[in-house]
C-alpha cells in the first residue's frame, strides 16, 4: 500500500512539473512548444501572430492548472469550450507577447478572478452587473512594473437548455494578459476606415489604436 501511495505522489509530481507556467514566459522570448499549437485568430486580441493551444492541459498560471472541458446546449449549433491562445509578435520569430485564455468552468474563472484581484489590486476600470443569474464582470489592470496589461471577463447568461432538457445558465470568462504597449493597425481593407476618418480619431485620441485603450473602450462606463 505504502508503495502505491509514494507511486501516485511520484506520478502527481512529475505531471505537475511537465505543465509550463505561463506566469514564467518572458516578453519577447521565443517560445519553445510550437508542436503543441496551430496558427489561428482572436477578435479579442486583434494581433496577427495568434496560436492557439492544442492541448491545455499541458499549461497552468501561476499554480492554477489548466484543463481541457466543453459543454453543448439544446438547439444551439456551438460547443462551448476551454481555450487557449498564445500571442506572439509574428510566425517567423515567434516571440511572446502574452495570452488569452476563455473558460466554460465557473469555478476555475472565480479561481483566476480571486488571483487576479489579489496579485493586481485596485483595477484601472471596472464593471460589475448582477441580475439573478445574470451577471456580467469586467475589471482591467495595468501593471507597469510588470510591463503588463490584464483583462478579466465574466458573462453569466440564464435562458439556456441543457441536453437532458433543464433550465440552465452558461458562463463564460475570458483572461487576457499581454505584454503593456501593444497596439493594433487599423484595416485599411474596411472602406469605413478612410484615412481621413483614422487621422481624426488619432487626433482626438493619439492612443487610440493601444490595446489598453481598446480595452477601456470595451468596458462600461
Amino acid at each position: 500500500m505504502k508503495h502505491l501511495i509514494l507511486l501516485a505522489g511520484l506520478l502527481f509530481i512529475i505531471s505537475c512539473k511537465g505543465q509550463t507556467d505561463l506566469e514564467n514566459l518572458k516578453y519577447n522570448e521565443k517560445i519553445t512548444f510550437t508542436d503543441n499549437v496551430e496558427k489561428d485568430f482572436s477578435i479579442n486580441v486583434p494581433l496577427e501572430g495568434i496560436y492557439k493551444i492544442k492541448n491545455i492541459n499541458n499549461f497552468k498560471f501561476s499554480g492554477i492548472s489548466l484543463k481541457d472541458d466543453s459543454i453543448k446546449l439544446k438547439d444551439e449549433g456551438i460547443t462551448y469550450s476551454n481555450t487557449l491562445n498564445i500571442v506572439v509578435d509574428s510566425y517567423k520569430d515567434n516571440k511572446y507577447l502574452g495570452f488569452e485564455l476563455e473558460l466554460i468552468d465557473e469555478k476555475l474563472g472565480d479561481t483566476f478572478f480571486d488571483l487576479l484581484k489579489k496579485k493586481y489590486g485596485k483595477p484601472l476600470k471596472k464593471y460589475e452587473y448582477v441580475n439573478n443569474q445574470n451577471v456580467v464582470i469586467n475589471y482591467l489592470w495595468q501593471n507597469k512594473s510588470l510591463n503588463q496589461i490584464v483583462l478579466y471577463k465574466k458573462y453569466n447568461e440564464d435562458g439556456h437548455i441543457s441536453l437532458d432538457g433543464k433550465d440552465t445558465t452558461l458562463s463564460e470568462t475570458r483572461i487576457i494578459i499581454l505584454k503593456d504597449g501593444l497596439s493594433v493597425l487599423p484595416n485599411k481593407n474596411d472602406p469605413r476606415n478612410t484615412q481621413e476618418k483614422i487621422d481624426a480619431l488619432l487626433k482626438s485620441n493619439p492612443k487610440a489604436f493601444d490595446l489598453l485603450e481598446i480595452f477601456k473602450s470595451n468596458i462600461q462606463d
